[in-house]
């Protein structure tokens, strides 16, 4: 088999249709909004089953068309266990929602590491040190 064969077989992937990739970003908002939604003392089981609702029906949008997601707008409504107006009402949900808001990388930058890395004692001279140190010399 050659190459080109090969690689004509292999059906696009969803990830390069940017009508796929505009639905599981909708499916990502609705798990994002659900998660941020309060669940304190106090929410209604209502409250509860709709935020559970909408996290299952944004996780299926973002499988939606990919080969275990669901094919059809019926198969979506199955997979998430959702009637069909609640489907409607969670996806008019998410066109409104604003873009996520992107954050950079919270972690501290590294200090960088001495030129010389035998500059530091050996594991010989630290525990000999420590050996002094736990006898109080």
């Amino acid at each position: 088999m050659k190459i080109n064969e090969v690689t004509e077989a292999v059906r696009p992937g969803y990830a390069d249709d940017p009508k796929m990739r505009q639905i599981a970003n909708l499916g990502r908002k609705l798990m994002d909004m659900s998660a941020k939604m309060p669940m304190g003392k106090g929410v209604s089981d209502e409250e509860i089953d709709k935020s559970n609702k909408m996290s299952a029906f944004g996780d299926a949008l973002t499988r939606f068309g990919t080969d275990f997601g669901p094919k059809n707008m019926a198969e979506l409504v199955k997979t998430a266990r959702v009637t069909p107006e609640e489907a409607k009402e969670f996806l008019a949900m998410a066109q409104k929602a604003p873009e996520p808001e992107l954050k950079g990388n919270d972690v501290e930058p590294e200090e960088p590491e001495a030129d010389d890395e035998f500059d530091a004692p050996d594991d010989d001279a630290m525990a000999a040190k420590a050996d002094r140190m736990a006898r109080g010399r």
